[in-house]
């Protein structure tokens, strides 16, 4: 990408048959680029919702989101970046035609985006920080295998946060590479889908920065 366009990439992610190529972007990089970008890169229904957002760090989450998704896919598929159009699931997942498939999720100031070619991806990033409740939302949430991996974690020297954060975004890329929402799907579905944590790509962005730092996972369904 030029300097003009919305974050950069950062890597691929390779796991059997799949391949994913992951971009990200910081929005508090572009906070002044945000009435350019709408402009430029936005549709007409995509500038129109922008009034509604009344915190202003949320309509330049919006923005840079939505450009970075929409530059990607131009690249991908080459069609203008305003022209591309992206339709939703009935349980709310974004999508192209094309042949093409992507994800997108942000945390903190940081949007991760994951595109592939080959088969539906799912991407969750979430940002370092302590978890309140974890033991009421672990009981509540997670499947018996992922408490047990969660109890793994612990026992090898994780904090309770970063322990549910890690197994946390685990699930959470392998319900949007389903395109389902936390209580769709079954734990066989649930097991069906690869997945592939982020730690190395997600720590040299965190180095770079002094950031407290992220974890995350894509997964391909």
């Amino acid at each position: 990408m030029g300097s003009s366009h919305v974050g950069a990439r950062l890597g691929t992610v390779r796991l059997n048959a799949a391949i994913a190529d992951l971009w990200f972007a910081w929005v508090g990089e572009h906070a002044t680029d945000v009435d350019t970008f709408s402009r430029e890169y936005l549709s007409r229904d995509e500038s129109a919702r922008l009034p509604a957002y009344r915190v202003r760090e949320a309509a330049e989450r919006y923005v840079v989101t939505r450009s970075l998704v929409r530059i990607v896919l131009s690249e991908h598929l080459g069609i203008p970046p305003r022209e591309i159009r992206v339709s939703h699931t009935d349980s709310g997942k974004p999508v192209v035609t094309g042949g093409i498939h992507f994800n997108v999720t942000h945390s903190g100031d940081l949007i991760l985006l994951a595109v592939s070619d080959a088969r539906p991806v799912g991407v969750d990033v979430e940002r370092r920080r302590v978890v309140n409740r974890v033991e009421a939302l672990t009981r509540r949430w997670l499947t018996e295998s992922e408490r047990a991996d969660l109890e793994t974690l612990r026992t090898t020297g994780a904090t309770e946060s970063d322990a549910f954060l890690r197994i946390w975004s685990l699930k959470e890329a392998r319900l949007k590479a389903l395109g389902v929402g936390i209580s769709g799907a079954s734990r066989a579905a649930l097991h069906m889908v690869e997945v592939h944590p982020l730690d190395d790509l997600l720590s040299s962005l965190a180095h770079d920065r002094g950031d407290p730092g992220y974890v995350g996972a894509v997964a391909f369904a």
